[in-house]
């Protein structure tokens, strides 16, 4: 009964930076293979986002509003993370807030951290393209899916300039260095669906880039026939979105957090 008590109580925002912290060290004390292959299962995994907004999208965009796919569109967003979260597998814009806190308790070096960031980052890139060349080759083979999706997804994409991609960028790193905290306070696995599943509901419904699941899109958009999305679309999409989810988090998160509770006490 006092474990169970335990275990209700509220962790402590000590408690929580230890835990992120070992988990962090963890993923150091990891062989490049290992993290690599951990991270290529994420970048696939959360293609799922996109598949599902995909299944919304050529079932219903033509009988209902834009508004309304919009909404179905963010709904759909959840679910690749949280089968990339409560799966355990590495996905790049929850490390930029973890990977950094040995770096800031000086119990790792930069060259480490970029050691890290670079295999699971390049794994999750690897997934992703792995993902959309697969998902692109069933879209073409099934009647189930409208192809037409992939336009609307690379436009809904490249909707703003680059100054508001860039500070969307910059909430959606912020908004995962946030769940990645959440994560670690909530005991429970259903707490933490609940917690994944509202925080890139809101990344989903602002259209903030995120580097991985937007990779996703992007080379859907990219792979598939019918759209305008070229290469450099691509890789300028993704050099904004990383830069701005590692400001977010690593920075807006990951820094502010460690230095306010190493100076609470």
């Amino acid at each position: 009964m006092t474990h169970h008590k335990d275990q209700d109580r509220p962790k402590s925002d000590r408690q929580i930076l230890s835990e992120q912290m070992d988990e962090s060290l963890r993923e150091y004390n990891r062989n490049n293979r290992s993290l690599l292959l951990s991270s290529m299962a994420a970048g696939m995994e959360i293609g799922f986002s996109v598949f599902l907004i995909a299944a919304f999208y050529s079932h219903f965009h033509a009988s209902i509003s834009h508004q309304l796919m919009y909404l179905l569109a963010a709904l759909s967003y959840p679910v690749g993370f949280m089968l990339v979260i409560i799966g355990r597998s590495d996905l790049f814009t929850e490390h930029t807030t973890l990977a950094i806190l040995p770096v800031l308790d000086g119990r790792k070096s930069f060259p480490q951290l970029l050691r890290v960031w670079g295999f699971i980052y390049s794994g999750n890139m690897l997934g992703a393209i792995v993902f959309s060349a697969l998902f692109v080759q069933f879209v073409d083979m099934t009647d189930r899916f409208d192809a037409s999706v992939f336009t609307y997804y690379g436009e809904k994409m490249l909707a703003d300039g680059v100054g508001g991609q860039f500070l969307g960028a910059i909430f959606a790193g912020w908004l995962m260095g946030q769940l990645a905290w959440m994560v670690t306070s909530s005991a429970e696995t259903i707490s933490r669906i609940t917690v994944v599943a509202i925080i890139t509901f809101v990344i989903g419904l602002g259209g903030l880039p995120h580097c991985i699941a937007g990779a996703v899109g992007m080379f859907c958009a990219w792979f598939a026939k019918n759209t305008t999305v070229g290469l450099l679309d691509v890789l300028q999409f993704l050099a904004i979105a990383t830069t701005g989810n590692i400001i977010g988090g690593s920075i807006f998160v990951g820094r502010v957090k460690y230095s306010s509770i190493r100076h609470s006490h």
